[in-house]
């Protein structure tokens, strides 16, 4: 019998996101690594033409499962991190350009700031990205409003909750999962690593190590 998380528990975890010290950008970074992770090599191409980017946009982005009937029809996206706040506030539901004028533009122009967290491939159409080494303060500078003390970063446990918000968890993890369970099927599918849970996430319990 399929197995989803509470609707509470979800609107809950997304309020948290949109309330904690992650710029709206963080979600553009995660996007980014699950499309690299997805395709399973170094580098990717990042565009509505790309299969792996549009599945990542989707699992972190889209308002309600593909054929899923909804009243999202003009902004069937929403960006959860930080988007409650100053004058990213009500500016959380994209549009259905989004796929193809939003995380891929966004990327695209970090390819001359100084602390991005990614390589962006200008030698091929369309263009790429790379991880980028960078530092645990490098990635709170970029990602992260400035200012901000660590308690108010993002919860693991909320982004993981938010990411699995429409799977079936009976199909994903045979039972109803543990929160720690939870939390490293996310980090294990984004591909975060240790560096990037302890720069960007308050975590909870024993821990979850990255994919180092």
């Amino acid at each position: 019998m399929p197995l989803y998380l509470r609707a509470e528990s979800v609107a809950e975890s997304l309020g948290r996101l949109q309330r904690s010290s992650a710029q709206s950008r963080l979600c553009e970074f995660l996007i980014g690594l699950r499309t690299l992770a997805l395709s399973g090599t170094d580098h990717v191409q990042v565009a509505e033409s790309i299969p792996q980017f549009v599945q990542a946009l989707d699992e972190l982005t889209a308002c309600v499962p593909e054929g899923a009937p909804t009243t999202f029809d003009g902004e069937p996206y929403i960006n959860p991190f930080g988007t409650s706040r100053g004058r990213t506030a009500g500016r959380a539901y994209k549009g259905r350009r989004f796929p193809s004028n939003g995380p891929s533009n966004t990327m695209h122009g970090w390819a001359t700031q100084q602390d991005r967290p990614f390589d962006i491939i200008t030698d091929t159409r369309p263009k790429g990205i790379r991880r980028r080494a960078v530092t645990q303060d490098q990635l709170r500078k970029f990602l992260l409003l400035k200012g901000a003390s660590l308690d108010e970063r993002p919860r693991l446990l909320d982004a993981a909750v938010w990411y699995f918000r429409a799977a079936d968890l009976d199909t994903r993890f045979d039972a109803e999962p543990t929160e720690e369970q939870l939390a490293a099927a996310f980090v294990d599918d984004i591909a975060l690593t240790t560096e990037d849970i302890h720069a960007l996430f308050v975590t909870e319990g024993p821990g979850v190590q990255g994919a180092d």
